[in-house]
Order: C-alpha cells, then structure tokens, then sequence
C-alpha cells in the first residue's frame, strides 16, 4: 500500500472530518476556502484512495453499559504464521476486543478489550482467551481512568 500525496487543502479537509464527519459538504468547503464541487471531488478521492477508510459514530462505553477497559498481553507458544493468523482471525470474531496487534517485544499480541464488568472480563479470560489452543501466556492491565482519548491522527507534513 503506498502513501497518498496529501497537500495542504487535503490535509485541512481531513483535519476537519476528523473532528466532524457529518460536516455538510457546504460548511467544508466554507472552512477550506473552495467551492463545494472541488471540496466534494477531494473527498471523493480521499475515499476512493483509502486515506478515508470509513465514517462511523464514536459512543461513550460508559453509557452502553461497557464499564470496564483491559488491556492484554498474549504470548503464545510458537511464532508461527498459522498460529499468528489463527489466533488473530479469533480475535476479529470477538465484539469485546475493539483492538488486536500483532506486536514484537516480550508479548506477540497487544488487545484492547471493553466489557461491562471483571466478572464479564474473567468470563473472556478464561472462556476464550485461555482455551485457544497455543495462547501460552496472558497478562491483563485494567484501566482506571482514561486521560486522553482520540482518534485523529496528525496531519502535519514528514
């Protein structure tokens, strides 16, 4: 995947939409300085080009009743591509992890799990964590406050 060439203008309109993705197109194109038609076709590209992956609402886990954050570390007994690649394809199937990484460093796997309790966490831990075959470690860190929380990425140029 290469990187997309992003000028200025882009960048704005991604900082932006970062902020607000349900911005009218008119409003955009107003904070850009341009027409909507060329303010449209830019998004549009934006989109066609990957840099835009997708649009979705970001909910507050406290208010959907998902109390409790955890993050996990997993080791398993053999790095392997079958094993790296099962073990990931169980993780995309699970609604509580909302993040899986591959990582390197003492753990193999990085997750971020949200759930409404520890007793719904110790269910996770022990239910399907524990009981895929080649998952040899796990270590649980359990977050107790948030301090910062985003999802925009900078923009600046590199």
């Amino acid at each position: 995947m290469s990187r997309v060439e992003l000028d200025e203008i882009d960048r704005r309109i991604l900082g932006i939409l970062q902020r607000d993705a349900r911005i009218a197109n008119t409003e955009l194109a107003d904070e850009v300085g341009l027409t909507p038609a060329p303010t449209l076709r830019r998004v549009r590209r934006l989109e066609e080009t990957g840099v835009i992956r997708r649009y979705v609402a970001l909910l507050d886990p406290k208010k959907v009743g998902r109390d409790l954050t955890v993050f996990v570390d997993v080791s398993l007994d053999k790095q392997t591509k079958p094993g790296f690649e099962t073990f990931a394809e169980q993780m995309r199937r699970r609604p509580e992890v909302l993040e899986c990484y591959l990582s390197l460093g003492e753990s193999d796997f990085i997750l971020k799990v949200c759930v409404p309790d520890l007793d719904a966490y110790q269910r996770f831990l022990v239910d399907v964590l524990a009981a895929i075959p080649g998952v040899r470690n796990t270590s649980s860190t359990i977050v107790v406050k948030q301090e910062k929380y985003t999802t925009s990425l900078p923009l600046e140029e590199s």
